[in-house]
């Protein structure tokens, strides 16, 4: 007989229906529970909120406490917020209930430089309780920092990587366009963003400390440039309907950089709005040998994103307890057809 994987999502917002939806549809995977704090969700089917094909009769509950009182968990998926300080009290019940958990906040990636003390609890929670957190996603979480750290592999020597990904924005969910200033005019994209009303990519930092963490690699300072505006050449219909004006912003890029004696050891550099330009997403490592790897069309970062999620749950069932990140765990890879074994 072959054993699923028995799983509770928390969050139902646009990236956790995506997640919710994916889990509901894998072979190894039994979605227990589905909590979120909205009250227009709260007492209605997963069926009527996802609007999928996939019928599901869970109710979708308020309290995550409740539910994991209900039957063994392996696994809690948090996708609610960014911030790893808005998180923590979701990972600290999740694990002291003996579940694993995979999350897709963007600070919980690498969260020891910013959230030390933070990171320490989290962990100790962990290991006394014999389980795995872990932070993931497509970026970050693997394009800007699993991805360069393993494609280095071969290399005698590297003396510096570069990351980029370009995106065409128009592609992906409503909230990330938003997100990233889409329709804005110039002034009220740099008021939102100094405001934190918007807040453009969310990770750049993370994925620096990941690699130069994994790699042992020396730097004197790790900089983040504030989002600068990518404005409309020509008139843009937005995928929700809006046009963008020539001037107005339909988009962002933002770079971080690892800096050693004024060397750029590490740029990273995201670009994303709305148009009709190349999709890729691209490393160059320099070094002995050097090294080119260009993704053509991209990697879809809403897809992307929930697969990771998905596709982690075997992975962190069986690795070691901790506050881990992607570069601390097994390989990721596909795992629809892994399935639980029972002690």
């Amino acid at each position: 007989m072959k054993n699923k994987f028995d799983v509770i999502q928390v969050g139902l917002g646009p990236m956790g229906k995506i997640i919710t939806n994916l889990l509901n549809k894998r072979k190894n995977i039994n979605l227990n529970g589905v909590i979120d704090i909205n009250p227009q969700f709260i007492g209605k089917s997963l069926s009527e909120i996802l609007e999928t094909d996939v019928e599901s009769n869970l109710i979708i509950e308020p309290d995550l406490e409740a539910v994991l009182t209900k039957g063994k968990v392996d696994v809690v998926i948090i996708a609610t917020s960014s911030s790893l300080d808005k998180v923590a009290p979701l990972i600290n019940k999740a694990a002291n209930s003996g579940c694993n958990i995979i999350s897709i906040c963007e600070e919980l990636s690498y969260p020891f430089q910013h959230y030390p003390k933070l990171s320490e609890e989290l962990d100790a929670v962990a290991i006394l309780n014999n389980i795995t957190i872990v932070g993931t996603g497509i970026n970050p979480g693997y394009l800007m920092d699993l991805l360069p750290i393993v494609i280095t592999a071969p290399c005698q020597n590297v003396k510096s990587i570069k990351v980029k990904r370009m995106m065409n924005s128009s592609k992906r969910r409503v909230s990330f366009q938003k997100k990233i200033g889409t329709g804005l005019t110039v002034k009220e994209f740099h008021k939102k963003i100094s405001s934190k009303e918007i807040t453009g990519h969310v990770g750049l930092k993370e994925s620096i400390q990941m690699i130069v963490d994994a790699l042992g690699i020396e730097f004197d300072e790790i900089i983040e440039l504030p989002p600068k505006e990518i404005v409309a050449v020509k008139e843009i219909r937005t995928s929700y309907g809006e046009i963008v004006p020539i001037g107005n912003v339909c988009g962002l890029q933002s770079k971080a950089f690892a800096k050693k004696k004024g060397f750029d050891i590490i740029t990273l550099d995201f670009v994303a709005y709305a148009g009709d330009h190349e999709e890729y997403d691209s490393v160059i490592i320099d070094g002995t040998p050097s090294l080119e790897q260009k993704i053509i069309g991209g990697v879809h970062g809403d897809l992307g994103t929930s697969a990771m999620v998905a596709n982690l749950i075997p992975i962190v069932v069986t690795a070691r307890a901790g506050l881990l990140t992607m570069k601390d765990i097994p390989v990721p890879r596909y795992t629809e057809h892994i399935w639980k074994n029972e002690k």
